[in-house]
């Protein structure tokens, strides 16, 4: 168990609310630092939309535990920093944090980088992807980082992904992954599209959650 972990479940006992609640906090914070902040990344994605409902505030918590949830972002930021490019630092925590009261199953990371290497093998040069139920992001980070480690930055920057999570929590975390890696290694998507939409009533009536367009993405010829 990572000390990310056992950190954030000694926490979420001391405030008594569930581990998972503190890890969607944890990411919703980034997400709004994401949705907030993007004149520190101008140059990589000059045009970023996302709808207002879905930066929400992080609230419950007592003052004076406020400060040990901002050690907690630091902490989950330097496990962020310290990843290689696209490699999924998060999956494997979330899902160990999940009741399984919802069904909910996050695809291990052995799994999605083995699939993504088999299927980057298939389609090499596939550009148009999608992730329908994108979860925490498992799958689209595993095909990116195998496309980051074939084809390097150029590659990546004409990748237009679109993802979808019926759950919101997980369209944010899967968001912040793909995000995070991209502006942090300075690699832009051409461009990324997150839904949170319902994929048997609602997925072609839903408006973006999120949406990214790099400077490949922001040219009409691209």
């Amino acid at each position: 168990m990572s000390d990310l972990i056992k950190q954030m479940r000694a926490f979420a006992d001391h405030c008594g609310c569930p581990a998972r609640r503190v890890f969607d906090d944890l990411f919703a914070l980034l997400y709004n630092y994401i949705c907030t902040g993007k004149q520190e990344y101008n140059k990589l994605y000059p045009a970023v939309f996302f709808d207002p409902q879905s930066v929400q505030a992080v609230e419950g918590y007592r003052e004076e535990d406020r400060h040990q949830l901002m050690e907690l972002l630091l902490v989950l930021r330097a496990e962020l920093d310290d990843a290689a490019p696209f490699e999924d630092v998060v999956t494997d925590k979330y899902g160990a944090l999940l009741p399984g009261d919802l069904g909910q199953f996050m695809t291990p990371t052995a799994v999605s980088t083995a699939v993504s290497r088999f299927l980057g093998a298939a389609e090499p040069s596939a550009t148009k992807r999608t992730e329908p139920t994108c979860g925490t992001g498992a799958l689209v980070m595993g095909d990116l980082q195998h496309s980051y480690a074939v084809a390097g930055k150029d590659g990546i920057s004409r990748i237009d992904y679109t993802i979808n999570d019926l759950d919101p929590r997980l369209v944010r975390i899967a968001t912040v992954q793909v995000m995070y890696h991209s502006i942090r290694h300075e690699a832009p998507l051409k461009r990324l599209t997150a839904y949170n939409a319902d994929l048997i009533k609602n997925y072609d009536s839903t408006p973006p959650f999120f949406v990214a367009n790099s400077w490949r993405g922001a040219l009409p010829s691209s």
